[in-house]
């Protein structure tokens, strides 16, 4: 009865141990199949962040070629505005001078036709 006891001890120790020793067997597997899995995964996530940060810088650089263009559109819009301000006073300069002329020439005009006026009676006058 005592060796049936110790047999059977040891039986149970064997068994305690090879149970043991599968179970270690399979946490080291999960283990290297959850590091294997982790791995990519992390690069994964990391090429994930260097191309959402590629992809902020892109549409950084975008934006801001989109402002120095529209800057751009507003100096050529502001140039344009100008040219045609310096135009118009131009023009206006123009038909103001014109008016001064023909003011001028009108004022001259009138003139003429006054001292005609008073020379024709006074010939008269000296020639009776």
């Amino acid at each position: 009865l005592r060796l049936a006891v110790a047999a059977s001890a040891v039986a149970a120790a064997v068994a305690s141990a090879t149970v043991r020793v599968a179970f270690a067997a399979a946490s080291l597997d999960l283990a290297l199949s959850s590091t294997a899995v982790a791995f990519p995964l992390a690069a994964a996530a990391v090429g994930f962040a260097l191309s959402a940060t590629s992809l902020a810088f892109a549409l950084a650089a975008a934006s801001l070629g989109l402002a120095v263009a529209a800057t751009s559109f507003r100096l050529a819009l502001t140039a344009a505005f100008l040219r045609l301000a310096v135009a118009a006073s131009a023009v206006a300069a123009a038909v103001a001078s014109a008016t001064v002329r023909v003011a001028f020439a009108a004022a001259s005009l009138d003139l003429a036709l006054s001292s005609t006026a008073v020379a024709f009676p006074l010939a008269a006058a000296a020639v009776g």
